[in-house]
């Protein structure tokens, strides 16, 4: 699976979101009725096609059982919950998960390979340039 590609759209007023229909037509038929919410390190949200969590929570539950472990999971589970998908591609996103992430109405949404990121037009717009810079290195050598 790879997302790419940016999206603006507009929440409606029961907080839904539609997930575009380029991103729905690469999501397996696992995946179709359920995506995984979670808050993203930057002031984001993240939504992952289930199998894909799946595969990240195994990813973590295979490291080493020590207290950072510990506190990553609580962390991740804090701020984490499965959203049922309907028949047009719509979530309904939790009012603390759009406080969280600084979203009021106007969302820009990112693909990012195996997931998509799903944050505040605004802030999203502005931090552009900044993204760009910090990730020159990296550009410099794919391109």
């Amino acid at each position: 699976m790879r997302f790419i590609g940016t999206f603006e759209q507009t929440l409606d007023p029961k907080g839904r979101l539609a997930l575009p229909a380029r991103f729905r037509r690469l999501l397996t038929p696992e995946d179709h009725d359920t995506m995984v919410l979670t808050l993203g390190r930057e002031r984001c949200m993240l939504l992952y096609p289930l199998t894909e969590w799946v595969q990240l929570m195994e990813r973590l539950d295979a490291m080493p059982r020590n207290e950072a472990k510990r506190d990553a999971v609580r962390a991740i589970s804090a701020d984490t919950l499965e959203l049922d998908v309907d028949t047009n591609g719509r979530m309904t996103i939790p009012r603390s998960f759009l406080e969280g992430s600084g979203i009021e109405r106007d969302v820009t949404i990112v693909g990012s390979l195996r997931y998509v990121e799903v944050w505040s037009r605004t802030a999203f717009t502005r931090a552009r340039e900044t993204r760009r810079d910090q990730s020159k290195d990296i550009l410099d050598q794919l391109f």
